[in-house]
């Protein structure tokens, strides 16, 4: 049966407004085919990558013109292709569209989406929508970049945005874990909170000397590793609470592409290294394995993922907005 779908597609990569997105009534598409899933989404994050991918331009050139972003959500099975019998029409699901999105261009932000049944996860009923549709980046990020780091139980980690949403998932799997938790927020108002959530430390890096509270908690000993999703002249600091010979993962830019590092760092053993959920997920058996383990913990509330504002999928721009703001609190989410 041929549906038609609203989308939210970028005309324009070049636009410094709201790199031109534009909500369309795209071209009616059929059946799904073979082996191959129709799911009408309903719930769509909105994440700091879908900005920079927007900003950037990176999904043009692509398979999908013009792209339309969004690399996660949940929704209703809509309609299945022949040989299909992982799903059923109604049933609630997430596709993982992240796994193809930079090949294709082809994102959460429409009413409809396809994807082979493989790529198609069954959500337990005991997951809220506004849940489920963030149970993909964040987690499997939380839970990749802990496996990566292998801090031993005891030891401590430290993050930098530690009061983001995926910060708050490191949090509560690292005290699963039995690794304890230096976590660098910018505001007061997140100390008690992040507590709550199973923090060990808490620093405020606009008010405290980072290094020197690091050397103090651990007792000179140091962070066994780091998580860095900020990058510029704070990673030089966090360089400077790891271990010799630790590693720093950097995983997220939000202050800009660069980042400042010590030499004297360095002659430490110091590692940075980007980390990129794509490079993770380097095989089928280590996204099943993760889609199993993610999905235990979100069922088990051990992560427990912290949603924000609902907006129409009409209302993307000021969705956008809201999204951008400092200390918003939970993910924004598109709906509809």
């Amino acid at each position: 049966m041929a549906v038609r779908r609203r989308a939210i597609v970028q005309r324009n990569k070049d636009d410094p407004l709201d790199g031109g997105l534009e909500l369309v009534h795209l071209d009616a598409y059929h059946a799904p085919p073979p082996g191959h899933v129709c799911v009408r989404l309903t719930h769509r994050p909105i994440n700091p990558s879908d900005h920079n991918s927007i900003s950037m331009g990176r999904l043009f050139n692509l398979e999908q013109t013009p792209p339309i972003p969004g690399c996660e959500g949940c929704g209703l099975v809509h309609e299945v292709g022949e040989g299909v019998s992982k799903v059923r029409v109604g049933e609630r699901v997430v596709p993982l569209i992240f796994l193809d999105y930079y090949k294709t261009g082809n994102g959460s932000w429409q009413d409809f989406i396809t994807l082979r049944q493989s790529h198609i996860l069954q959500l337990p009923a005991a997951l809220s929508d506004e849940v489920a549709a963030q149970s993909i980046l964040n987690p499997w990020t939380a839970y990749g970049l802990l496996a990566d780091s292998a801090v031993p139980p005891g030891e401590f980690l430290l993050q930098t945005a530690a009061a983001s949403v995926l910060g708050r998932q490191v949090i509560q799997l690292a005290r699963h874990l039995g690794i304890k938790t230096i976590n660098i927020v910018r505001r007061d108002k997140w100390i008690s909170e992040l507590k709550a959530l199973g923090a060990d430390e808490v620093i405020n890096s606009e008010k405290q000397d980072i290094v020197a509270e690091v050397k103090a908690i651990t007792m000179g000993r140091l962070a066994y590793g780091a998580i860095d999703a900020v990058g510029g002249d704070l990673t030089k600091s966090v360089a400077s609470c790891v271990r010799s010979d630790g590693t720093i993962y950097v995983y997220g830019v939000l202050s800009g592409w660069n980042i400042s590092l010590s030499t004297l760092d360095l002659m430490r053993g110091v590692r940075i290294r980007w980390w990129l959920l794509s490079n993770y997920l380097r095989n089928e058996t280590k996204v099943d394995d993760t889609a199993v383990q993610v999905m235990t913990l979100l069922t088990n509330k051990i992560l427990t993922p912290l949603p924000g504002k609902s907006f129409p999928l009409e209302n993307f721009g000021e969705a956008l907005r809201e999204s951008k703001k400092e200390a918003r609190g939970g993910k924004i989410m598109l709906v509809g």
